[in-house]
């Protein structure tokens, strides 16, 4: 490996744990902020072994994202930020941001559904909302690896469900153990729906959290065909486990903020492209 490459490696690596501290920083602040009332500035950074800057930083872009409220000092959570299902569920930054984009998304993925057949869904901020927007009665078979999803499946009794257990992650409400890919690789389906933190042309598609890489790895391999549901806010971003080639992908749903230049690769890999 020459210089320039390993100068570009180790930069590309130090972005990666960068970018994985900020979003393990965003949601222990989240969750900070839902177990108190209010925390000041210099309270976040002594648990957060962090400078009073970087807290700054941090909070003035929830602010933004309208996910808290400055005080004199410090912050409180905005209304909304959280939601239930039965259990607490923390909802990441990603989680509810671009809602307007992922509802258009979402309806139109859900319209590639077809009945008697088999789904794998993805983990990710997008899915559930292809998930809501299914029709209720219809049969089919649904594989998933998330609570979110597997509760809105279950509540439906024309679907088979097929959930892949294991330890039950919190904050990114994943099931993970390490069978799971092995029972997605028994399985095959008709169709995979696949989320993604980062979709970069070269670098690939990227996922947040380590520990389900190998699941959507399986599930890449294990369906006929794959569909990236993605925001447009997602196309060129990197995220710390790259999980798939871009090539790996047959279709991609997004919305209309997408770049002309990104227009221009999707087709030149000849991937079928829906833009809502």
């Amino acid at each position: 490996m020459g210089p320039s490459r390993r100068v570009k490696q180790a930069s590309m690596e130090k972005m990666g744990s960068m970018l994985y501290e900020k979003q393990n920083r965003i949601k222990n602040i989240l969750s900070l902020l839902q177990q108190k009332e209010k925390a000041a500035v210099t309270e976040i950074a002594a648990i957060l072994n962090v400078s009073d800057m970087t807290v700054r930083r941090d909070l003035t872009e929830l602010e933004n994202e309208g996910f808290i409220k400055r005080t004199h000092g410090g912050a409180v959570l905005s209304s909304g930020s959280y939601t239930t299902i039965g259990d607490p569920y923390l909802l990441t930054k990603e989680s509810i941001s671009n809602m307007s984009q992922k509802n258009r998304i979402g309806e139109k993925a859900a319209s590639l559904i077809d009945p008697n057949k088999t789904f794998f869904f993805d983990s990710g901020s997008t899915i559930p909302f292809v998930v809501k927007f299914i029709d209720k009665d219809m049969p089919f078979t649904a594989v998933c690896y998330t609570l979110k999803n597997a509760i809105e499946f279950y509540k439906r009794k024309n679907i088979n469900l097929i959930l892949s257990g294991g330890f039950f992650h919190r904050d990114s409400n994943i099931f993970h153990n390490i069978e799971g890919p092995t029972l997605i690789q028994s399985l095959r389906a008709d169709k995979a729906f696949i989320s993604a933190a980062g979709v970069h042309p070269v670098l690939g598609l990227t996922t947040y959290f380590y520990f389900e890489a190998e699941i959507k790895k399986a599930i890449i391999a294990s369906a006929k065909q794959r569909i990236l549901v993605a925001d447009s806010s997602k196309f060129g971003k990197i995220s710390v486990t790259y999980f798939a080639n871009f090539e790996e992908i047959n279709t991609i749903i997004t919305d209309d903020g997408l770049s002309e230049e990104y227009k221009k690769i999707i087709e030149s890999k000849d991937i079928e492209l829906y833009i809502v």
